[in-house]
């Protein structure tokens, strides 16, 4: 498991049939942003997918070890400060699908940041 303080802090969480749904805040204090890139600061992808393994493990939506993925797909910018929705659903066959939406300001999740897919063993 990630250590927590490299873990986004998580406002709310809604159970979601074979998933769930959180509510994150992107601390601009996070060591994630430093670095990449000065200037115009954002969540690296790699970050992006250990975050939903972890929330995922921790939330009790998976359980075996990362085995691949597919599908991934990044379209818009994570930048500190924000807050964002991920959707962690487990489906058939050992996978679980992630995606990352920012919120909007009525707090509902709008476009699209990251998605994909993860195989587990």
């Amino acid at each position: 498991m990630m250590d927590a303080s490299l873990l986004p802090e998580v406002q709310a969480c809604q159970p979601d049939g074979t998933g769930v749904l959180l509510t994150l805040y992107l601390a601009p204090d996070l060591p994630w942003f430093s670095g990449h890139f000065p200037g115009a600061a954002l969540l690296p992808g790699v970050t992006q997918l250990h975050w939903a393994l972890a929330l995922a493990r921790r939330e009790g939506v998976m359980e075996g070890q990362f085995a691949g993925m597919d599908q991934l797909k990044f379209q818009r910018p994570l930048r500190p400060g924000m807050r964002c929705a991920l959707s962690l659903q487990r489906h058939a066959e050992g996978r679980l699908r992630f995606e990352y939406r920012i919120l909007q300001s009525d707090g509902e999740p709008g476009e699209l940041a990251s998605s994909g897919r993860v195989s587990l063993t």
